[in-house]
């Protein structure tokens, strides 16, 4: 029959193990919990990039068209300004004559 002693140290030597092997998963739980985290920051820092460009060559293209739509405003108001002044031509041109003529 083991001695009170020997139960004890026993004892003692299987709760030094129950710490170790605690420990032990404690950390590996640790270790995976990281790596998930560390794998959700990547997933949602390459999401963030992606929205990024989303949104950059939406804005592009946003720009590109306002770009045109301020060309075709611009060409508008050019052609108009040309037209008057090819209808005022006839008048200038007699203006010019009459005043060489006198």
């Amino acid at each position: 029959m083991p001695s009170i002693i020997d139960m004890v140290s026993q004892a003692e030597a299987e709760a030094l193990s129950l710490k170790k092997d605690a420990e032990r998963q404690a950390k590996e739980m640790e270790a995976a919990a990281r790596q998930k985290a560390q794998a959700q920051i990547q997933a949602a820092q390459e999401a963030g990039r992606n929205r990024v460009a989303a949104a950059i060559a939406e804005a592009e293209e946003e720009g590109k068209h306002i770009a045109q739509e301020i060309c075709d405003q611009e060409a508008a108001k050019a052609t108009a300004s040309s037209q008057r002044a090819r209808e005022a031509l006839p008048q200038a041109v007699a203006y010019i004559l009459e005043r060489v003529k006198a």
